[in-house]
This record gives C-alpha cells, structure tokens and sequence, in this order.
C-alpha cells in the first residue's frame, strides 16, 4: 500500500484532476473504516483522482459505485478514465467496484424514485445501504441539494457523508441550510463532514 504522497506523484503520472493530500487523507482515514461488504458511493469522479484514492485504501470487499457524466478521453497525461480504471483494477470482472457514465443528478433521482422510500420499495426507517459517501457534483446550490437529497435516503444510521469543494459558496452555503451551521464539520476548508 502507497503512503498518500506516494500516491499522489503516482497518480499524477497517469491522470489530472484537484484532489490533494489533505483531501486524500480525509477520504483514506473515512474509508478504511469500512468492512467487506460495506458500500462506498462516490458522485463526480471527473478523471479518478479521489476514485483512486478510494480503491487503494479501501478493504478490497468493499463495494465501490463511481458516478460521473465527464467523459475522460485519453490525452497527453491520460489514457482515459475508463481504461486508466481497468488498468488500476478500480472495475472489471469480478471487481467490487463500478463505474457509471451518466448525469450523478439523474441517477441518484432515479434510484430514489424507483428503489428509494417513496417509490414504497422501502420502509420509512432508514435503508441500510451506503455506508460512506463522497459527494463533489457540480456546485451549483441545486446539484448539490439534489446530490445530497436523491441519496441522503439510502445512508446507514451511524454513516458519514463527505462534500468536496466546501470552499465553493454554494456548497457551503447548502450545507448549513440543510445541515445548519454548526452541524457539519468544515475540514481544511475544503471538504464538509456529517456523521449520520
């Protein structure tokens, strides 16, 4: 296993994106408290930094969901997303990872809508689901509310959330409407935490 700075310059190597060490010790520390089994859902993968980050320090059995519109094709410092996550073993057969190619927004409504509490599929106590997830979709106020809303449903009692880009007004500012000020935890000025 890599120490994060080793990770870092290695994944830096192979593909770009903003996910630094302060950010990849917050999710290392968050996800190797999950157990073979547990769900980790991630929302906006962009290239795959902070994917990767997840992968690498989570137990193997831990499922692992990927979701993000951005098509990353291969360039100068990419081979693409898809096949840099093949390569890395993020996804593929028999891996308990997944990629989803798709809007974040709309999947997440979609599984509300047909899986979640209202579609009846479920009871109204919490489902026992997502143990842990990451959530950086676009930062407009009304992706990040729904983001949050379409899987908030899903989180275990006792799981945690992570918000990327805290720094960005709106996500900041959704954050303590939802949550209230006080209530989530702002760590390195750049991700939210709520322990559910």
């Amino acid at each position: 296993m890599k120490s994060i700075s080793e990770l870092n310059q290695y994944i830096t190597q192979h593909i770009q994106g903003v996910f630094s060490e302060s950010d990849m010790a917050v999710l290392k520390e968050e996800i190797e408290k999950l157990k073979p089994g547990d769900v980790y859902v991630e929302i906006g993968v962009d290239e795959g930094r902070s994917a990767r980050v997840a992968h690498e320090y989570a137990h193997p059995d831990v499922y692992k969901l990927y979701i993000d519109i951005h098509d990353v094709d291969s360039h100068q410092v990419s081979l693409g997303r898809g096949p840099w996550m093949e390569q890395e073993g993020m996804v593929g057969i028999g891996k308990k990872g997944f990629f989803v190619h798709g809007d974040a927004d709309e999947f997440g409504r979609f599984i509300a809508d047909n899986f979640g509490v209202e579609a009846g599929l479920l009871s109204t106590d919490p489902p026992e689901l997502v143990d842990l997830i990451f959530l950086d979709p676009h930062h407009d106020y009304e992706s990040i509310k729904s983001a949050t809303l379409a899987w908030e449903q899903f989180m275990k009692i006792g799981s945690t959330m992570l918000f990327h880009d805290t720094d960005h007004p709106e996500t900041f500012k959704w954050l303590n409407d939802h949550f209230g000020e006080g209530k989530w935890e702002a760590l390195h000025g750049k991700i939210g935490i709520v322990r559910l």
